[in-house]
């Protein structure tokens, strides 16, 4: 599968599945992600893909309920029985440990990586507070890798570093955390791999 963008050429579907996976081999994958980064077409394109994605897994978790004879009250008390214990039953799991991250910049170059975390968890976020400007409020923004903003919330400051919890998991891909100050000025943009 050959990638380039020296004209206005913009990936097809399945390169940017392929991507969303983390199947796309390392040359291609910086290719596509620095198009990616000035590319609105390949962005909307690419949330497109990663919220199919999504809502395909999501149907694929849920239960099917198939019932043979609509009339038959049993069989609908049965199903809305089964429907109770699945929906009791995922309540009460257990909620993952948090995995924590301290996010660093990383620049360019054979070996490097960004920031890694554990699919499945809530975050706990973290930066040094000696790599940002003093500012008196921070604000996290957590988006995908085409930008769409998924979670934002106040950075606390303590013991030189800015925190914050982030509840929600994470699917396996590329995501950046943003740092803004309280005049929403962009001051650092982290990368952050879900595996």
């Amino acid at each position: 599968m050959e990638i380039s963008f020296v004209s206005l050429d913009h990936p097809d579907e399945s390169v940017l599945e392929e991507y969303v996976f983390g199947r796309l081999a390392e040359p291609k994958t910086s290719v596509l992600e620095e198009h990616i980064l000035v590319c609105g077409r390949c962005q909307a394109a690419l949330a497109e893909v990663d919220e199919y994605i999504r809502l395909m897994k999501a149907a694929a978790s849920r239960p099917m309920v198939v019932l043979r004879h609509r009339s038959s009250k049993r069989a609908v008390f049965a199903a809305g029985g089964i429907l109770a214990a699945t929906a009791i039953l995922t309540w009460y799991q257990p909620q993952p440990s948090p995995a924590s991250v301290t996010l660093a910049s990383f620049r360019g170059g054979a070996g490097v990586s960004a920031n890694q975390v554990a699919a499945g968890h809530p975050l706990e976020l973290s930066i040094s507070a000696a790599d940002v400007p003093a500012a008196a409020h921070y604000r996290l923004e957590v988006v995908t890798s085409a930008g769409k903003s998924i979670w934002s919330g106040p950075a606390s400051t303590g013991d030189g570093r800015l925190s914050a919890h982030f509840s929600r998991s994470l699917g396996a891909g590329m995501y950046w955390v943003r740092l803004y100050a309280q005049s929403s000025d962009l001051l650092a943009e982290y990368g952050l791999e879900v595996k």
